[in-house]
C-alpha cells in the first residue's frame, strides 16, 4: 500500500494559540510548518528589537480635563490598565490598547506622589499624595484612606504579592498597614529623622522587602557604587547617535547639557523634602534588600546591612525599577544609571551601568530584560532636547528560519550598549515640555509610555 505522505498541521504548536500570535508569525516571516521551532521567548525578543529599532509614531492619551502636570505612571498585572498621578489631585485609570480614559479617581487633598496596582489585582490600586494621605481604590467600590499623623509626604507604595498588607514609606518611617483595619499595624523608624525613606517595594514573590533610605549629605558627587570605578563605554552611549521620531530623523552628534531639576513651578518633577543647600554637597540614598521571606518586619536602623547600592538619586517610584524576575534593580545617579543585583549570592554586584550628561530622571528595564530606557531632565533651552536614551544589556544571537537575521553586540563586561536617543520636541502650547517618566509599555513590543510636566501622556511605538 502506498504510503500517504502527512502533511504538516497547520499552528499545532500550542494549544493556547490566539489571532495576534497568528499575525505575528505572519509578520515575522515563520512558516507555519516551521512553527513549532518557535518559543514565546523569541518572539517577544523579536517583537522588542523591532520596536528599538523602528521609527516611531506617536500618540496621546485621552486626559480629560486639565490634569496639569502627569507624574508618574503604572501598570495593571493583566497589562491593559494604566494609573497616572496627576497636578490636579487626581489619579486617571487609562486603557493601554485604546488610549481612552476609564475612570477618573479624585479625593486627595493634594498632588498624588506615588501609585501602584495590586500585583494579582488589576482591580486594586493604592496612592498617597503630598499632603500625607493614602488611599487603598478598588475600581469596582470607592476606596479605604489612612492619613499620616504628621501630614508629611507619602513618598513610595508596595502591596506585598499575596499577602493583604500595603507598605507605605513617609518621612523616616515605613508602615504596614492591613487595609480592612482604620490602622497601620506596625511602623519602623530609621536612625534619625534626617534618613528619609524615599523608596520601598517588594520583589516579585514578595520575599524580599527593598528600601531607598536617605544618606547623610556628601560634599562630593560620587556617581558610582565604589569609589575610582568609572565603566568603559563608547563616546556614543554618552552623547551622540540617530535620533528618529515619527518621520523625523537626525543623525550625528546630539549634546545634552541639561540643568538640574530644582522647583515645581512648571510641573516638573521635584524633591518633596531635600533640603538641597548650594554648596553643602547632594542627598543621596542607599538602597538595601531586606528578608521578608516569614513576614519578619526589618530593622532599618542599620544602615550597613545587605546593601544594594550605597549612593543612588530618587526622587519618586521612577528612579528605582525591578525586573520582573526580581533578580535585577535598577536607579538613578545624578547623571548615570546602573544595574544590580539583588540575589542574595551577589547582592550588590554592579552588572551595568552608563554615564550620561544630564539629569536621569527615570530608569525602566524592558519587558525582556534586555533592554534599559533611561528618562532625562530638560535645561528648557532650545526647542528640542534628548528626553530618554535606550541601552542594550546582553550579548545577542538570534537566528530565525526564514528572517535570516543575526544581531551581535560587542559589549564590554560592567557596560550597556547604546542603542539609540528619542528626541522630544520642546515646543507646548502648555509651556516649557519636560520628562517626568518614562516606561516600557507591558507588553513587549508595545511601545514606550512617557509622561511630561504639562500634562502629556503619550506612546512611541
Amino acid at each position: 500500500m502506498e504510503q500517504v505522505k502527512k502533511r504538516p498541521e497547520l499552528l499545532h504548536c500550542n494549544q493556547s494559540h490566539n489571532i495576534l500570535r497568528y499575525l505575528m508569525l505572519r509578520d515575522f516571516g515563520f512558516l507555519y510548518y516551521n512553527c513549532y521551532k518557535t518559543k514565546t521567548r523569541e518572539l517577544e525578543l523579536m517583537a522588542e528589537i523591532i520596536l528599538v529599532e523602528k521609527s516611531y509614531k506617536e500618540l496621546e492619551y485621552d486626559l480629560p480635563g486639565y490634569p496639569r502636570a502627569t507624574f508618574l505612571m503604572v501598570f495593571s498585572p493583566d497589562r491593559t490598565k494604566m494609573a497616572s498621578a496627576h497636578g490636579n489631585h487626581s489619579v486617571y485609570i487609562t486603557d493601554v490598547a485604546t488610549r481612552k480614559n476609564i475612570k477618573i479617581l479624585s479625593g486627595h487633598p493634594r498632588t498624588p506622589w506615588c501609585i501602584t496596582f495590586h500585583p494579582s489585582s488589576s482591580h486594586i490600586l493604592a496612592s498617597g499624595c503630598l499632603g500625607g494621605q493614602v488611599r487603598v481604590w478598588d475600581l469596582r467600590d470607592g476606596s479605604k484612606v489612612w492619613n499620616a499623623k504628621s501630614q508629611t509626604v507619602i513618598a513610595s507604595l508596595a502591596f506585598h504579592p499575596s499577602e493583604k498588607l500595603l507598605v507605605i514609606a513617609t518621612n523616616n518611617e515605613i508602615h504596614f498597614w492591613d487595609w480592612s483595619q482604620s490602622e497601620p499595624f506596625a511602623v519602623i523608624s530609621t536612625k534619625t529623622n534626617l534618613e528619609k525613606v524615599r523608596y520601598v517595594a517588594f520583589d516579585n514573590l514578595g520575599r524580599k522587602l527593598i528600601t531607598g533610605i536617605g544618606n547623610s549629605y556628601i560634599r562630593e558627587l560620587r556617581i558610582f557604587r565604589t569609589a575610582g570605578t568609572e565603566p568603559s563605554h563608547s563616546t556614543q552611549s554618552s552623547f551622540c547617535g540617530t535620533v528618529i521620531i515619527g518621520n523625523n530623523e537626525s543623525s550625528g552628534p546630539q549634546f545634552i547639557n541639561n540643568s538640574r531639576l530644582r522647583t515645581g513651578r512648571r510641573g516638573e518633577l521635584v524633591l518633596p523634602y531635600d533640603d538641597e543647600r548650594p554648596f553643602q554637597g547632594i542627598s543621596s540614598y542607599r538602597v538595601q534588600a531586606w528578608d521578608f521571606s516569614k513576614g519578619e518586619i526589618p530593622d532599618i536602623t542599620n544602615s550597613e546591612k545587605n546593601i544594594v547600592i550605597n549612593k543612588c538619586r530618587i526622587r519618586n517610584d521612577a528612579s528605582v525599577n525591578i525586573s520582573s524576575d526580581g533578580k535585577l534593580l535598577a536607579t538613578c545617579f545624578m547623571r548615570a544609571a546602573g544595574v544590580y543585583s539583588l540575589q542574595w549570592e551577589t547582592l550588590g554586584e554592579e552588572i551595568y551601568c552608563t554615564k550620561v550628561y544630564s539629569p536621569v530622571v527615570s530608569v525602566s528595564i524592558s519587558p525582556t530584560q534586555e533592554h534599559l530606557l533611561l528618562g532625562l531632565a530638560s535645561s528648557g533651552i532650545g526647542n528640542e532636547y534628548i528626553m530618554a536614551i535606550i541601552y542594550r544589556l546582553k550579548h545577542t544571537n538570534i537566528y530565525y528560519n526564514n528572517i535570516r537575521k543575526y544581531l551581535h553586540v560587542m559589549a564590554k563586561n560592567n557596560s550597556m550598549t547604546w542603542v539609540r536617543s528619542l528626541l522630544q520636541n520642546n515646543q507646548s502650547t502648555r509651556g516649557h515640555t519636560s520628562i517626568n517618566c518614562i516606561r516600557w509599555a507591558p507588553q513587549p513590543g508595545q511601545g514606550l509610555i512617557y509622561a511630561t510636566n504639562t500634562g502629556r501622556l503619550a506612546i512611541l511605538h
